[in-house]
């Protein structure tokens, strides 16, 4: 072979090489988002989408809720009701399907390691009246009194009494797996 040919073969193999190594970058660059992806929680993905998201979500019961975020937890998602001043907390386990529109700014770190139950703490601790939403069963309204690490004790009442004894009707022990959503009516008084 003369010097040209040689030269043409070994470009020729050069270039080969190079969409190998190129092709296999790709592919190990699709592999490691496939893993990323496959490691990532519905709350992290709530979370990277930030508070003010535009969401519409439906949970356990066959409820249909749409608004802002306005905080995601380890396992729970709070947003402001379209058209009110009031909170819906909703933990992650009732989702059924959720959409998401837009971006928004980021979320809170400190926020996204909190629990539902931290959330529900902070509603017993200033006696906020709350609707607590179980499919199948109905809602109780009333005040929280007393937040296990799996559970809510509600002093159930009627909306805009005080939770005082002569008011209350009973107090019903909740499994936070039978909550499909709590309700504010107002924001101010969550603090979420």
């Amino acid at each position: 072979m003369r010097d040209g040919r040689w030269d043409h073969l070994f470009d020729d193999l050069e270039h080969q090489f190079a969409a190998e190594i190129d092709a296999a970058e790709h592919e190990l660059a699709a592999e490691t988002e496939r893993v990323r992806v496959a490691m990532t929680s519905l709350a992290e993905r709530l979370a990277a989408r930030g508070v003010g998201a535009p969401v519409a979500i439906e949970i356990a019961g066959g409820e249909a809720l749409r608004g802002a975020v306005l905080a995601v937890g380890s396992d729970w998602i709070a947003l402001a009701p379209e058209g009110g001043s009031g909170l819906d907390i909703v933990p992650l386990h009732a989702v059924r399907g959720i959409s998401l529109a837009g971006a928004a700014a980021g979320a809170d770190p400190l926020t996204a390691r909190m629990r539902f139950g931290f959330v529900l703490r902070s509603l017993a601790r200033r006696r906020t009246a709350v609707a607590v939403a179980r499919p199948g069963t109905g809602d109780l309204q009333g005040t929280p009194a007393l937040v296990g690490s799996d559970h809510l004790d509600i002093a159930v009442h009627d909306a805009g009494s005080a939770p005082r004894a002569s008011e209350v009707a009973r107090v019903v022990t909740v499994p936070f797996a039978a909550i499909s959503r709590v309700r504010v009516d107002n924001r101010a008084d969550a603090e979420v």
